[in-house]
């Protein structure tokens, strides 16, 4: 096109070129915003035509506010169902306790030194987790510093629920009696039975562990098979004064997904650990309850101290549990349904230390 020519269309085109931008961003923005009239009016009288074709510039600056308009709800996040575990082997050995001290990791944290009894200040109920199923309401910061005194007794470890078995994983295969139950004592409860006890050994605790199937055949009267045996047991051994009753508790959904619980201990994967308490609140006699409730509150304090995620919240049940019998008796949940033995084995073995250090006192 020639100069002349386009000299004698510029004032045509100075009038088009402003009209045809302006109805080209109306369609995509409302024609109230005060931004887009300035700049349009701007645009309009401007004696530049190169100016009036930069329509990427008055789109990015005519911008509609949405003040009014409210945010939308953000939607719930959906639970997060457990991812698959790699497979790990059951360990070969059960625990032995390393010769000497062990070389110190300079990267590593150290580990808070376990409170004791017989320390000054009080210890604090901060971290302490309950879940009160009752209608009582303990003081737990007093009978977290109670005194106890666990010196010379012996622990027993039995399960009323011995079958109870983990999620198979790999070499930790089994033929089940039930689902995620099994008579083979080499993949159910009494394996993590075996771990605690060879712990408590270490440290050296007296240990019986009772390996009686008081919930087979059948499962109803379980805890009335396994009182008879700790009555047995008492009267065998009097000087019994802790009464563990392990088990592995189930996570299941609505849906049957079953969940897995995780602590991040150590370098393998961990399950956590958890106790039942129970009270008289059924009718039952049982004025030991708060000293068994005191005990679990310090083995909690202790995993809380030493092994931060370990231990998920006390359960304070309606009912009694077999735990009339001392002033020591727990019931104590390793993993659950969704966790695999070796999960399970790593757990009780963080759990049987801290145990051991409130049994020393």
């Amino acid at each position: 096109m020639s100069k002349k020519v386009f000299k004698m269309l510029q004032p045509f085109l100075r009038l088009i070129l402003p009209l045809a931008a302006v109805l080209t961003a109306a369609g995509s923005m409302l024609l109230t915003s005060s931004a887009f009239a300035a700049r349009a009016k701007e645009l309009f009288w401007s004696s530049s035509l190169p100016e009036l074709i930069i329509s990427a510039e008055l789109r990015a600056r005519v911008t509609v506010e949405k003040e009014d308009e409210p945010e939308p709800e953000p939607e719930p996040e959906p639970e997060r169902k457990p991812e698959p575990e790699a497979e790990k082997p059951v360990p070969e050995l059960i625990y032995t306790p390393p010769e000497g001290e062990a070389e110190e990791n300079p990267t590593s944290e150290p580990k808070p030194e376990p409170r004791r009894d017989g320390d000054a200040s009080p210890l604090s109920a901060e971290n302490i987790e309950i879940k009160n199923k009752t209608d009582y309401s303990p003081d737990i910061e007093a009978l977290l510093n109670s005194d106890i005194d666990f010196s010379g007794v012996t622990v027993l470890i039995i399960h009323s629920h011995a079958t109870e078995a983990y999620m198979p994983d790999g070499e930790n295969s089994y033929v089940a009696s039930d689902p995620f139950r099994t008579l083979n004592v080499d993949q159910n409860v009494l394996r993590v039975g075996e771990e605690l006890k060879a712990v408590l050994e270490a440290r050296g605790i007296k240990v019986i562990h009772d390996t009686g199937l008081y919930d087979y055949p059948n499962y109803n009267l379980s805890y009335s098979r396994a009182l008879t045996a700790i009555k047995t047991d008492i009267s065998e051994y009097p000087d019994i004064g802790i009464v563990i009753d392990l088990h592995r508790d189930a996570l299941e959904g609505k849906d049957g997904t079953v969940y897995k619980t995780v602590a991040d201990v150590g370098d393998s994967p961990c399950a956590q650990v958890g106790f039942v308490v129970g009270t008289n609140a059924s009718g039952l006699n049982h004025p030991k309850w708060e000293k068994n409730l005191a005990f679990a509150l310090k083995i909690q304090y202790s995993m809380c101290e030493k092994y931060p995620s370990l231990a998920r919240p006390v359960k304070l049940s309606r009912y009694r549990y077999n735990q009339h019998m001392t002033e020591g008796s727990l019931i104590v949940e390793v993993g659950c349904t969704g966790n695999t033995l070796p999960e399970a084995l790593a757990a009780v073995r963080y759990f049987g230390d801290c145990l051991a250090d409130v049994i020393e006192g």
